[in-house]
């Protein structure tokens, strides 16, 4: 077999054991993508109290879904340094929502990158992408940041992570690991990514509903964080870079 082949099937032999270690993560994933479709969804079928449709906005929310998607699948296939790259178009998606339910010109500016990035610059970075309209938005902004800087380019932090150099004789080794070698750290990184999709799934029905209005009397549903309150903790005084990765990633308090 060649490297290609090896990788590929070490990818398929991962997402075996996944599911057998993390079956009950696997249905709570499931069961939150369902109820962040449903919250995004209506804003295809209901206006708003004036009567204007918010329709646009799907194809954002679209994105999250998509990337959130994207992100569990390679949680499941030990590779979480890939989860938190591939995740990050659809958090910063969420974000710019939150951007243009604030003021509808936003979507304007953001229409107008190319032409007039200044102006796009200066209402889409940094802090000033969080928004009033989006609960939680600054949290989720500090999260985005985190993986800018820790996922997205090859700094020492993100070339030094997965990175092991051997002495053999006169010659050295230098080796990047392709998948996660921690047990511990990668379920970390499963707790981090899950609480951080529930806290998602709060934040979208709250800002839907700010514009729909209510969908009705809302079922009780158990926080990620509270079920998992225990385990968690457990893990965080087990490991110190599992709990980094939760506080920073997955916005959990210890």
């Amino acid at each position: 077999m060649n490297e290609y082949s090896d990788y590929v099937a070490i990818q398929v032999k991962n997402r075996e054991i996944f599911c057998l270690n993390y079956a009950p993560d696997i249905r709570t994933f499931a069961s939150l993508l369902s109820e962040l479709r449903s919250s995004w969804t209506r804003l295809g079928t209901t206006r708003d109290a004036t009567g204007r449709s918010h329709a646009g906005l799907l194809l954002f929310s679209n994105i999250l879904i998509r990337h959130a998607i994207f992100g569990f699948e390679h949680l499941a296939s030990y590779q979480s340094f890939l989860t938190w790259l591939t995740f990050r178009p659809g958090l910063e998606a969420l974000l710019i929502i939150g951007k243009f339910v604030d003021d509808p010109a936003n979507a304007g500016i953001w229409k107008a990158r190319q032409s007039d990035f200044k102006t796009y610059n200066r209402t889409f970075s940094g802090t000033a992408l969080e928004s009033r309209s989006l609960p939680r938005s600054a949290d989720f902004r500090q999260v985005l940041a985190r993986l800018n800087d820790d996922f997205m380019h090859p700094n020492p932090y993100f070339t030094y992570r997965d990175t092991t150099v051997t002495e053999e004789g006169d010659a050295a080794v230098v080796e990047i690991e392709f998948f996660d070698k921690s047990a511990e750290v990668h379920e970390g990184h499963l707790l981090a990514y899950v609480n951080l999709i529930d806290l998602v799934v709060s934040a979208s029905d709250a800002l839907v509903s700010s514009i729909c209005g209510s969908a009705g009397t809302p079922s009780p549903r158990e926080e990620y964080s509270k079920r998992e309150h225990a385990r968690a903790t457990r893990l965080a005084a087990q490991n110190s870079t599992a709990k980094k990765v939760m506080e920073e990633l997955g916005l959990w308090s210890f």
